[in-house]
C-alpha cells in the first residue's frame, strides 16, 4: 500500500467530512503514535486493541483539560447534554485525582491508581468504539464510506460489550496499513494538529492565539518532567547525554525521541542534557548512535531512578517508537549528533 496516497486519502476524508467534536482527530493520532511504536514488517496487518488506543486519547487529552489562561477549560465538542458524561471530562476528572495523588501525568495516574484508571479507560474505550472508531473512514453524508483501514461492520454507534468482546475489543488493521501510516506519519501529524487547533477555536467563542493554544494543546509539560533532573544528573555522572560535557547549574531534561514524534514521557526516552545541545537538536531525530546509547543503559538503574517519583520507564514503547521512527524516515535524512553537526541516516537500524 502506498503510503503517501494512504495519508491524502485519510486527509481528503478528515476535510471533507463533518467534525462535532476533536474525538476522530484525537483516534487517528492515536492510531498513527500505535502503528509507529508497534512496528510490523511491509505488508502485514495489525490487531490494535481500541483500550490501547483509548489510553492514548487519555494521554493526549491530559494537557488540555487544564485551564487555559483567562479563557478557562477549553470546549472541544460542539454539543453536549447538560450532564453527559464526555470523554474530556472523564479525563479531567482523572487528572483532577491525580493531583491529589501527586501524578503530573498519566502514566503517574495509571501506577498510582490502577483500577480507577483501567475504569475510565474502559469508558473511553466504549465511547471510541461507539464514535470516531467506528466513524473514522466516513464522510458524514450519505457515502457509507469503502473502509481501507480495517473491517467496520460490525461497528455501529450502539455497539454493545458483548460484541466487542466478541471482537476482543480489537480492529484488525487490513495488510499493509500500519505500515503505510507509521510511513506517513511524520507528514499528517502536523496536518491532523493544525486541523484540531481549528476546530478549538471554532467551538470556543473567544478569539484565541494560534501560537499559544498550539504549544498548549501538543506542547510537552517542562515542569513535570523537570523533577527528574536531579536523579538524571547524578545517574549520568553530571555530564550531558549528547556532548559529554559536564553539565552546569542549569540543565535540561530532553526527550531524544522527540516529543513532536512520539510523546513519551517514559524516563527510558528522558536524558540530562546542558541547554546548548537541547536548542540546538530541538524536534530533529537524534543520530542513530544516540538511540543506541539510550536503549543500553541499565533497565536496573532506571528503575531505580523513576521508582521515587512513581515514574514509568516504558523501554518496551521507547524501543518500538525507535524502531518505528528510523523505519519510517527516508534514506539520507540528516540526523542530529551535536551543535551545528549532522549524520546522514542510512536506512538500517538494529537496536
Amino acid at each position: 500500500m502506498d503510503a503517501l496516497d494512504l495519508g491524502a486519502r485519510l486527509a481528503q476524508l478528515l476535510a471533507t467530512g463533518r467534525r462535532v467534536s476533536t474525538y476522530k482527530l484525537a483516534t487517528l493520532d492515536a492510531l498513527l503514535q500505535h502503528c509507529l511504536e508497534n512496528p510490523v514488517g511491509d505488508g502485514e496487518p495489525l490487531r490494535v486493541p481500541i483500550p490501547a488506543l483509548a489510553e492514548r486519547v487519555v494521554e493526549a487529552y491530559w494537557p488540555q483539560v487544564r485551564v487555559f489562561g483567562e479563557h478557562g477549560v477549553l470546549q472541544q465538542v460542539q454539543h453536549t447534554r447538560a450532564g453527559a458524561v464526555t470523554i474530556l471530562s472523564t479525563v479531567r476528572d482523572l487528572q483532577h485525582d491525580a493531583q491529589a495523588r501527586q501524578a503530573w501525568t498519566p502514566a503517574q495516574m495509571r501506577l498510582a491508581d490502577p483500577r480507577r484508571w483501567s475504569a475510565d479507560v474502559d469508558r473511553i474505550a466504549l465511547t471510541l468504539a461507539r464514535q470516531p472508531v467506528f466513524r473514522l473512514q466516513k464522510t458524514g453524508g450519505r457515502d457509507p464510506g469503502v473502509p481501507f483501514l480495517y473491517d467496520d461492520s460490525w461497528l455501529h454507534d450502539d455497539v454493545s460489550r458483548s460484541a466487542l468482546a466478541q471482537h476482543n475489543w480489537c480492529v484488525d488493521l487490513f495488510s499493509g496499513v500500519p505500515t503505510a501510516l507509521a510511513r506517513v506519519s511524520p507528514l499528517l501529524q502536523p496536518v491532523v494538529q493544525q486541523w484540531w487547533v481549528d476546530d478549538v477555536q471554532r467551538h470556543n467563542a473567544a478569539e484565541l492565539d494560534v501560537p499559544d493554544l498550539h504549544a498548549f494543546l501538543f506542547g510537552a509539560d517542562r515542569a513535570a518532567v523537570a523533577r527528574l533532573a536531579p536523579g538524571l544528573r547524578e545517574f549520568q555522572e553530571n555530564r550531558c547525554f549528547y556532548c559529554d560535557q559536564r553539565l552546569g547549574t542549569r540543565i535540561h531534561v530532553d526527550h531524544v525521541l522527540p516529543w513532536s514524534r512520539v510523546p513519551l514521557d517514559g524516563v527510558r526516552n528522558l536524558v540530562a542534557v546542558d541547554p546548548r545541545c537541547n536548542g540546538d537538536k530541538l524536534a530533529t531525530l537524534p543520530a542513530v548512535q544516540h538511540v543506541h546509547d539510550l536503549l543500553a543503559r541499565p533497565e536496573a538503574d532506571l528503575q531505580t531512578l523513576a521508582a521515587p517519583l512513581r515514574w514509568p520507564v516504558d523501554t518496551d514503547r521507547v524501543r518500538g517508537a525507535a524502531t518505528g521512527l528510523y523505519r519510517a524516515a527516508t534514506a539520507g535524512s540528516p540526523l542530529w549528533r551535536a551543535p551545528g553537526l549532522y549524520d546522514f541516516f542510512d536506512g538500517h537500524v538494529a537496536w
